[in-house]
């Protein structure tokens, strides 16, 4: 059988795949030889114990326990909205030095001194800061007396935020109620202040490569961030060229068509009990996205208002931040995946021309454990995060501590199994793509391959626990947070937008092929070795900017791809009229490409070229990068599929009468979103970039700058987008789903029957 694609292009797929994930892989191993160590003990000069690894260990798993990374962050990661606790507790540990070496030389306060006794002074404070006393063959650490001193400050400067707590900086009263588990939290974070200030064994550069910024303490960019800046724009450039010549001097750009006759057909085929059966699917996705927004207005609102809610005190201790920031994450995880799961579950069986036996069945056990992987978690994450889960028990029911992957073990490993049912049912459904003599590389088989990659790379988040290296288990984390979506997301999308293109007429199933597979194996190949770019500055050695510089850098390509798809059915859909079925879908996913050129390929270059990414890390120009590339790219992505798949079963009468409210909520989340994006995360981001530069990370993070009279004002206009993306882009959206839910089409496709178009052509692959 002859194939739709070249053999070139399959071993370019192959090589992009497994060479990627064997050059991270190496560079892994490397990491894991260079990860900052756990001294088994902290003594002074004289030989006494001041604390081992297990009270590093029980303070990281404090952070970990009570969400501490959703009120903050540690070298860089985590929330944005709180103090970096690394950079910190480092600018702190540097004041207290110099106030110990003031007293002890010159009696008398630092700010007293006159300008040659300063120098002195930071000179002593500087020396001790840089000093690696670190003896690996003893795995002990030494402080001095001054750093003895600054631990005590340090001690006691955490040990009150967390009992006392200090709105202004969104942590409240108990946030940590047991006093030693205080204590060990301020020697872990102390700990990772040492990490960041000290150098490492015969290098000139700390453990975190010089992050955070702070002169103050010695901290200034690594000339290899310079450097390795110029060459990933120089491979940006470099590749762009070379893929737009490729691109359209073998033909990849395919040509414009449209065959209105197949579109029609598609979205008035009849329909199988498993299909029916995603509507409940989609009525979840709607509930969480809103109850998402929702959530997220409410942290935009504590940001500048972190007392109170509208007068009310009692609530931001009843709903502190840290629940908000992660119901606001694992709800666009869990919307965004359900509306995915959904739209494959439809689309398998007229991929496979039949409904499986009992494929309606399996589907409603799948959805039993949507829901209790969704409720459980929610509420184990708030109970956690409360402190309410004694023992091990936090890690397996609560809140596991880790951005994005907030969910507890046991949560986390139920949705692994929801993922793969979720791929049996799928795969069941095109089973006779996947049967010997079949063609490997046609479109059921590249569908399901995304989907594999999908279930696959979910695994990579339970390679760690409590006790395992931070360093090492960010390691891994990212392996789940970014190369699962920015790798195997892009490699699905890629897989659904050829799917939609065949099946609706928009292109010949070889150009969608070609162009699918190109596009795919580009976005694996930078995205895999690109999540290098979040190494950075965590414990990682400096070879990842340059691996994570170049690649991150050429990730836009792929995405300029995208764009020039969406560009084209940009076109198709003008000239394909009103009577164009899909119409609304495919708007969204118009959208989603033009988010995903904005998002990720002119946020995304931006913030990872090394030297821009050390002073804009763990500011508000991540997350202006976060919103446009998850959201707007993503989430509007999965929007586009649950609209096609919905399109397939409402009848069309219903979907006719209801086409305003899509109309308006299409409007409104993108109008909300670029006003967002515009109007509030850029102007902060700048401002935050401006101020890591000029005074340090520490101050760009600190209460006076969110107190910052401009930062207010923008931050209280957040109010225009956040209600535009709510009241005129979610609730419409719920609205649709509520109104048409009941008019769905009948049921005439039984189990094993082959699916037809309604003219009784079979839809083939």
């Amino acid at each position: 059988m002859e194939s739709s694609i070249s053999g070139r292009l399959k071993w370019f797929f192959i090589i992009c795949l497994f060479g990627a994930m064997a050059v991270a892989l190496i560079g892994g191993i490397a990491t894991f030889d260079e990860a900052p160590p756990y001294p088994a003990k902290v003594v002074s000069e004289k030989g006494d114990l001041i604390f081992d690894k297990d009270d590093i260990l029980l303070g990281q798993a404090s952070y970990q326990e009570y969400g501490l990374m959703d009120l903050g962050s540690v070298w860089g990661h985590g929330t944005y909205r709180g103090p970096d606790f690394s950079a910190e507790a480092l600018h702190n540990i540097g004041l207290s030095m110099r106030e110990f070496y003031a007293k002890k030389n010159f009696n008398s306060d630092y700010e007293k001194l006159g300008t040659a006794e300063k120098s002195a002074v930071d000179g002593l404070m500087l020396a001790d800061i840089k000093t690696n006393r670190y003896d690996a063959a003893s795995e002990t650490l030494t402080l001095t007396e001054a750093q003895i001193y600054a631990l005590e400050e340090v001690r006691k400067y955490y040990d009150e935020l967390f009992d006392k707590g200090d709105p202004q900086k969104v942590i409240y009263a108990g946030t940590v109620k047991i006093a030693e588990k205080r204590q060990a939290l301020a020697d872990f974070f102390y700990w990772t202040a040492w990490c960041a200030g000290t150098n490492r064994p015969g290098s000139e550069l700390t453990y975190t490569n010089n992050w955070p910024p702070d002169a103050m303490v010695g901290n200034t960019p690594a000339e290899q961030a310079v450097t390795w800046t110029v060459a990933s724009v120089l491979a940006f450039i470099g590749l762009l060229g070379l893929i737009a010549f490729v691109f359209h001097r073998y033909g990849f750009a395919g040509s414009e068509r449209h065959d209105l006759e197949m579109s029609t057909q598609l979205a008035e085929a009849p329909i199988s009990p498993s299909q029916i059966k995603v509507a409940k699917y989609f009525l979840v996705v709607v509930a969480l996205f809103l109850l998402q927004t929702l959530a997220g207005g409410f942290m935009a609102h504590s940001t500048v208002n972190p007392e109170t809610f509208y007068g009310m005190d009692s609530v931001k201790e009843i709903i502190p931040y840290n629940w908000a920031k992660t119901w606001h994450l694992q709800l666009a995880v869990f919307w965004i995946a359900t509306a995915w799961v959904g739209s494959a579950i439809y689309f398998a069986p007229i991929i496979g021309g039949k409904e499986p036996k009992l494929q309606g069945l399996l589907v409603d056990l799948l959805f039993v454990a949507v829901i209790i992987v969704a409720v459980g978690s929610l509420i184990g994450e708030v109970v956690g995060l409360k402190g309410g889960l004694g023992g091990s028990a936090w890690f397996w029911l609560g809140h596991q501590g880790w951005e994005y992957l907030e969910l507890g073990r046991l949560w986390q490993i139920l949705l692994l199994v929801g993922l793969i049912l979720w791929l049996i049912i799928v795969a069941r459904a095109v089973k006779k793509h996947l049967t010997a003599g079949a063609d490997k590389w046609d479109l059921p088989n590249f569908y399901v391959y995304s989907a594999i990659g999908i279930v696959g790379f979910w695994c990579f988040g339970m390679f760690y626990d409590p006790k395992t290296n931070l360093t090492i288990a960010d390691f891994w984390r990212w392996w789940t947070v970014h190369t699962w979506v920015e790798g195997m997301f892009e490699f699905f999308a890629a897989a659904a937008m050829a799917f939609v293109a065949v099946r609706t007429g928009m292109a010949t199933k070889k150009a969608a092929l070609r162009a699918g597979y190109l596009t795919a194996s580009l976005a694996l190949a930078t995205g895999i070795i690109g999540v290098g770019h979040h190494y950075y500055y965590f414990g990682m050695p400096t070879f990842w900017m340059a691996l994570g510089g170049v690649l991150s850098a050429m990730e836009p390509v792929p995405i300029l791809l995208l764009l020039g798809e969406a560009w084209q059915r940009s076109n198709t859909l003008r000239k394909a009229g009103p009577d164009f079925p899909y119409r609304w879908p495919l708007k969204f996913f118009i959208a989603a490409g033009i988010w995903n050129f904005v998002g990720a390929g002119i946020m995304g270059f931006a913030i990872t070229t090394p030297i821009v990414n050390y002073y804009e890390h763990s500011t508000y120009l991540t997350v202006s990068h976060g919103h446009t590339a998850f959201f707007g790219t993503y989430g509007m992505l999965a929007i586009g599929l649950l609209l096609f798949a919905y399109r397939g079963i409402v009848q069309k009468k219903a979907w006719d009468a209801k086409a305003n409210l899509l109309k308006v909520s299409f409007w409104g989340l993108n109008i909300g979103l670029a006003t967002m994006f515009v109007l509030t995360l850029l102007p902060v981001g700048f401002w935050q970039l401006q101020a890591s530069f000029t005074k340090g990370l520490w101050y760009a993070r600190s209460p006076e700058f969110y107190s910052n009279p401009m930062v207010q004002a923008v931050g209280e206009f957040r109010i225009l987008p956040d209600s535009i993306i709510i009241v005129l882009g979610a609730i419409p959206l719920v609205l649709f789903m509520v109104t048409t839910i009941t008019k769905l089409k009948p049921v005439t496709v039984k189990e094993n029957q082959e699916i037809t178009f309604t003219e009784g052509k079979n839809i083939k692959g």
